[in-house]
């Protein structure tokens, strides 16, 4: 997968129109220093930037295969590219969002990175609303909670809003 032309291109591309955005998912995982596998760039832009992105997307060739108030799925013919999901957020969470994400390297693109609070909120949200996310998704999780300065009474609290505090338990119960 070319993960760092998708990257730069979509950078250039919301710097050049002034949109906020930060890489979320699996690939700002990866630019806190977890290697893992994925299939898809994830971006988190303001929910009135989603239609000029989409129309982005598909003028790269990216089929949009979803669109959602709060998310979109594109899929790129050509699998080098990989697919492309966009996270529309709004209001306080969107300048939470934007305000606590920060300047990290991605193979290579530097870009702003969401913080790792928000990233396992994301990732929580997913889990409840699929719950074989778990297995994507805990082990990111379990390394997030592992970085200098996380604020786990925080990321607590996001998994005791969605009823699934018996899995942080699990996965900080060794943590210390």
């Amino acid at each position: 997968m070319q993960f760092d032309a998708v990257l730069k291109t979509f950078k250039e591309f919301f710097e050049r129109e002034g949109i906020r955005y930060a890489l979320a998912g699996g690939l700002a995982v990866v630019a806190w220093g977890h290697q893992r596998p994925t299939n898809d760039a994830d971006f988190v832009v303001g929910g009135t930037d989603g239609p000029r992105v989409r129309a982005f997307a598909e003028s790269l060739g990216y089929e949009t295969t979803h669109v959602s108030n709060g998310f979109s799925n594109h899929r790129h013919p050509n699998r080098t590219f990989g697919d492309l999901d966009l996270m529309y957020v709004y209001g306080d969470t969107a300048e939470q969002v934007f305000a606590g994400s920060r300047p990290r390297d991605a193979l290579g693109v530097e870009l702003p990175v969401t913080r790792p609070e928000h990233l396992i909120a994301m990732k929580v949200v997913a889990m409840k609303n699929s719950p074989l996310r778990v297995l994507i998704d805990a082990p990111d999780i379990a390394y997030l909670l592992t970085l200098p300065g996380i604020d786990r009474a925080r990321a607590r609290e996001y998994f005791a809003k969605h009823g699934l505090l018996k899995i942080y338990d699990e996965l900080t119960q060794d943590l210390g």
